[in-house]
């Protein structure tokens, strides 16, 4: 009888168990659903893709006029309190013209140093003179604070358009010299912006419809149900009606009452939709 070591029996034993194991776990695996499922994004043969358009012209319901405070003084807190002291006199004015406190919200705050730049130059020595070239080496520019700036802004909305040449002259009844008109935009309401895009959002629709069954009888297809659809709006930003320069120069010093004219606003919205077709 030949005699097996004990340590080849039990590796022979081991070598088996991993084999089992292996392929247990090899059934278990392919009996298992992929984890990750591939869905295609191919769209369908028969699709008929088209948009549509609409576009209207709408006259303004809103002005948003930005307006500024600045002041200056020596400290700080005296620079504060003279810009909270003329703030206070513009919102009076504002609000006797009828806007309420909604209608008036801060837009930035800030306090800076203000600085004088100065060219200093070392005094003469050793019989230098100032026209000496090499006078100049030891020159340089110095910052010195001469005092703190205050700008409080604002957005102002106005929905009475006709109040608007009222509210940019009232700007300049507050403080002397330290009111600004920094712009004015023309836009619409949130309310009327939303029931226009509706509205072209419809027209647009109708539109991409009427194009996919004209095209669908010229190839001699029907068109069935809707495979997607995607929509996006145009609406350009609120333009400012005069430059800034002329606004400041309005404010100080007012000749003539200010009018205002806000034109018309071009509102857009597009569709693109696939249709299958049979």
């Amino acid at each position: 009888m030949i005699d097996v070591p004990k340590a080849a029996i039990l590796a022979a034993l081991l070598i088996a168990l991993g084999l089992f194991g292996g392929a247990y776990v090899l059934s278990t695996a392919s009996s298992s659903p992929a984890p990750n499922v591939y869905v295609s994004s191919v769209p369908p043969d028969h699709v008929l893709s088209v948009s549509g358009s609409s576009s209207k012209k709408v006259a303004p319901d809103l002005l948003l006029i930005n307006l500024r405070v600045q002041t200056q003084d020596l400290l700080a807190k005296d620079s504060q309190s003279e810009n909270a002291r003329v703030m206070a006199q513009l919102k009076s004015k504002l609000k006797s013209l009828g806007l309420a406190d909604s209608d008036i919200k801060s837009a930035s705050y800030s306090v800076m140093p203000a600085y004088d730049s100065i060219y200093n130059c070392p005094r003469p020595s050793g019989g230098m003179m100032p026209s000496d070239p090499s006078y100049s080496n030891g020159c340089k520019w110095d910052s010195v604070i001469r005092g703190y700036i205050t700008v409080h802004s604002l957005e102002v909305s106005v929905k009475d358009l006709t109040k608007g040449g009222d509210v940019i002259d009232g700007a300049s009844t507050a403080g002397v010299n330290q009111t600004f008109v920094d712009s004015i935009y023309f836009t619409l309401q949130d309310e009327t912006r939303n029931r226009v895009q509706s509205e072209l959002l419809r027209d647009a629709s109708v539109m991409a419809k009427s194009k996919a069954q004209n095209m669908a009888s010229g190839l001699g297809v029907s068109v069935g149900k809707v495979l997607s659809a995607s929509e996006s709006y145009n609406s350009p930003m609120p333009y400012a009606y005069y430059s800034r320069g002329a606004m400041a120069e309005s404010v100080a010093a007012p000749s003539v009452p200010t009018s205002v004219s806000g034109g018309e606003i071009e509102v857009s919205a597009s569709v693109s939709v696939g249709y299958a077709t049979s």
